[in-house]
């Protein structure tokens, strides 16, 4: 019984550690961490899916029901190794679905004189066209969403860690897009102003930067050398949009 209650413990621990260490790794790069996880694994996430979904009855009616993939996850799966033929027969199951609920508006629905037929043809046609935006999100940015957040907890939980605090200190910070996410996500948490806090020091770093770079391009200072502020205004584009090839589609 021991034995099984430790293993069952070690288990979680060992998942949060790891995805410790994976923060303090991504938060050495010069872009929001999350980001840089995001584009790491969702790629692994979509062939994942690709090899499921085609044989697994409730992942095809999540994929039907979602009509595939956001454009970020669907551009990824095509250049996914051998995903051409997943990519077919799961389009294929969509498209056949989608058929059927466009042919009610390719009946002429009468002339101007039969308004009661108009109505119930507008009220259909919009309750399609709602669909389209009000459906379920893409199972990849599903998946991506359950992931996103245990990072996040992990961030918090264990800020009081040293490793991962100065590594978050020394970093970029992160994306607004993610410091929304985080800060929604847990509004209550106890490291939560501690994190703000940090971040506020991140976006100062690069007020400076970009005053510094702002300076050099006066003519008067155009012969001095850049320093880190050579990337500042590309780290102020990615602070705002995420970092190139990350889309934040992911569920909020």
């Amino acid at each position: 019984m021991v034995t099984r209650f430790l293993r069952r413990r070690q288990a979680p621990d060992s998942a949060r550690s790891l995805r410790r260490a994976v923060l303090v790794e991504a938060l050495q790069s010069p872009a929001c961490a999350l980001c840089q996880i995001a584009q790491q694994n969702n790629p692994r996430y979509v062939e994942t899916l690709l090899d499921r979904a085609v044989v697994d009855v409730e992942q095809r009616d999540a994929w039907r029901a979602a009509k595939g993939l956001c454009s970020w996850h669907a551009w990824m799966a095509v250049k996914t190794p051998q995903g051409a033929g997943s990519l077919a027969i799961l389009y294929q199951d969509v498209l056949r679905h989608d058929l059927s609920q466009i042919d009610p508006f390719t009946v002429p629905n009468g002339d101007g004189r039969q308004r009661s037929a108009q109505r119930r043809f507008l009220r259909r046609l919009r309750t399609w066209l709602e669909s389209w935006q009000a459906g379920p999100t893409c199972p990849a940015c599903r998946t991506w969403g359950e992931q996103e957040r245990l990072y996040v907890q992990v961030l918090l939980n264990d800020w009081p860690e040293p490793a991962l605090s100065q590594a978050f200190a020394a970093s970029v910070g992160l994306c607004w897009p993610h410091l929304r996410r985080l800060t929604a996500w847990q509004p209550h948490h106890e490291h939560l102003p501690a994190v703000l806090k940090a971040q506020r020091a991140c976006l100062e770093t690069l007020q400076r930067d970009l005053e510094s770079f702002i300076r050099k391009l006066d003519y008067r200072f155009a012969d001095e050398p850049y320093g880190r502020e050579a990337d500042a205004w590309r780290r102020a584009v990615s602070l705002y949009a995420g970092t190139d090839g990350w889309l934040g589609s992911a569920p909020q």
